[in-house]
């Protein structure tokens, strides 16, 4: 079975999505993020970006929403990416922290681009061997610890 549900749609990682996070691990950490939001942590949910249920925090983001009404995935596949003021703000603002958004999309795209070409010839088995999410997200730390 492939899994994408924490493999965000912006090339975030969504164990490192502040609401994610606030969401599981509850506690301080959903309490700031509740102050921070100026909302109840009701609100605050989230099963990751690939797996949204009708409560989840990511209903309302702005690049799901986009992707949605373009009928894409990922943001790499959106030919308009380079011009995105939305998706500008979110690199930047993760690029001061050393996350590489874009790079992770180019990463997350060659992994599936990949996984697809092992499901047409080894017709289907590819997707027992290893989880696709963590196939991406071990390609993406190994990366950036180099």
């Amino acid at each position: 079975m492939t899994d994408l549900s924490l493999v965000g749609r912006c090339g975030l990682y969504c164990g490192a999505c502040g609401i994610y996070r606030a969401y599981r691990d509850g506690g301080e950490y959903l309490k700031k993020v509740t102050e921070s939001f100026d909302c109840s942590p009701q609100l605050v949910r989230c099963e990751g970006c690939q797996e949204l249920t009708s409560e989840c925090w990511g209903n309302n983001c702005k690049i799901v929403n986009c992707l949605r009404g373009k009928g894409l995935s990922f943001c790499y596949e959106c030919k308009d990416l380079d011009r995105c003021e939305e998706y500008s703000s979110l690199y930047e603002g993760y690029r001061e922290l050393g996350v590489d958004l874009k790079g992770n999309l180019k990463r997350i795209e060659s992994v599936i681009q990949r996984a697809g070409s092992k499901k047409r010839t080894r017709s289907g088995d590819a997707g027992r061997a290893e989880s696709l999410c963590h196939t991406i997200w071990k390609n993406v730390i190994n990366v950036e610890r180099r």
